[in-house]
């Protein structure tokens, strides 16, 4: 339905910047969706993700629910809920039921056509209103959009991986390294954790002092080739880096290397992304694995994963480098910090401190740069390895025998 608001209002809310940022990520999703031919964009290439058009669509019913509804005051629509909602529809329900490209273009258009009145009709009914202080709601939307351009992003290197012919002939062959890391050390002591910016997620405050054992943490996450060293000595079959839980996993996948990682008939291993085959760098971090991957590795390694409070303070330190490469697996559960408060919803962190989840630090190279902070925390289950993540690891501050 056209929305018309009155054409007198001007708005005075935004950074013109933000508003370009937001408007940069509506036209990459939008792109995206026109990769693929139009009789996959309706298709699940993973189990685990929905549909490309749905993502376009979950995006404007996003904006159109934050702005149009809880700010502007517009009518909800409920049958638009039930499909873009994410505890609507199952993701294997969501393909068939999408509008296609060409309706949610037009839809978009309209959208985007009126969307900066509405943010002004909102500012001026609700001045102190807390989504509008510090255009949170445009921090907001352009972190959300940049989490689903990631996972677009996710779901085309399923494409890509199922379309893959086993060809591909590396230049030069991935070789095997022994795992080997310089590490920085923490005495010990008080640090200050979280960050209490406005427009940062609840789940990352508040601000507040922890208290550190001594830990060393490694300076770079595990490399490609190193990782392959793991491979090579029979990691994948040796039970003492395996828990119960970590084996009955890794033989219901039949996990024998990174998800994105496939060897040619000449028994020499590339990968393979969202473009396609690519040439493995020796250097470049791992990803691409499990959170029992990484921690089987960690114990080959004779390491561990970091906590993520240890990661935080490495960052925040300067003893990490390579950060925002890969998401990095840490060694706990996902967790409220104390005094928590959820903002602006109940739904984007509560649910998820459920004991089922672990906790991810840093980024990935396709993340948004709106996300790549010290403070940011993403959380998955175990078994994920769809999500680009990899391995540092910890150990205490002294070498083990």
């Amino acid at each position: 339905m056209a929305i018309n608001p009155p054409s007198s209002y001007h708005c005075r809310l935004m950074d013109a910047s933000l508003y370009a940022n937001l408007q940069k990520m509506r036209a990459s999703a939008r792109s995206l969706v026109r990769s693929v031919p139009p009789a996959e964009r309706r298709r699940m290439h993973h189990k685990d993700l929905s549909p490309l058009l749905w993502h376009l669509g979950h995006l404007l019913y996003v904006e159109q629910q934050w702005i149009g509804e809880r700010l502007a005051g517009l009518g909800h629509d409920a049958g638009r809920a039930r499909l873009f909602r994410p505890d609507g529809l199952r993701k294997s329900e969501r393909g068939a039921c999408t509008p296609d490209l060409g309706e949610l273009t037009h839809e978009w258009a309209d959208w985007e056509g009126q969307c900066v009145e509405w943010l002004s009709v909102a500012e001026s009914a609700h001045p102190h209103h807390p989504l509008l202080a510090g255009d949170f709601i445009l921090h907001f939307l352009i972190q959300h959009h940049g989490q689903h351009l990631e996972t677009m992003h996710q779901a085309l290197t399923a494409r890509a991986l199922a379309l893959d012919t086993g060809d591909f002939l590396p230049s030069r062959p991935l070789v095997a390294e022994a795992s080997s890391a310089d590490y920085h050390t923490w005495p010990g002591g008080l640090c200050e954790i979280g960050d209490d910016s406005p427009h940062h997620y609840d789940n990352e405050r508040p601000r507040h002092i922890v208290s550190v054992p001594a830990f060393a943490i490694a300076e770079r996450p595990v490399s490609n080739a190193a990782y392959l060293g793991f491979m090579e000595a029979g990691g994948y079959h040796d039970d003492r880096y395996w828990t119960c839980e970590a084996r009955r996993w890794r033989e219901s996948a039949g996990a024998e290397a990174p998800w994105h990682w496939r060897c040619n008939r000449h028994g020499s291993w590339y990968g393979v992304d969202h473009s396609g085959a690519f040439e493995l760098s020796a250097t470049a971090p791992v990803a691409g694995l499990s959170a029992y991957e990484a921690r089987a590795f960690a114990r080959y390694a004779r390491a561990r994963l970091p906590h993520e409070v240890e990661w935080e303070l490495g960052v925040r330190m300067g003893f990490l480098r390579d950060t925002g490469q890969v998401w990095e697996w840490c060694d706990n559960r996902f967790y409220p910090y104390p005094g928590f408060r959820a903002f602006p919803y109940r739904g984007y962190s509560m649910p998820w401190f459920d004991g089922a989840h672990t906790s991810l630090r840093g980024a990935s190279i396709i993340s948004d740069a709106s996300i790549k902070r010290p403070s940011f925390r993403n959380f998955h289950t175990a078994d994920k390895r769809h999500i680009s993540a990899g391995i540092r690891l910890c150990r205490p501050p002294y070498p083990l025998h």
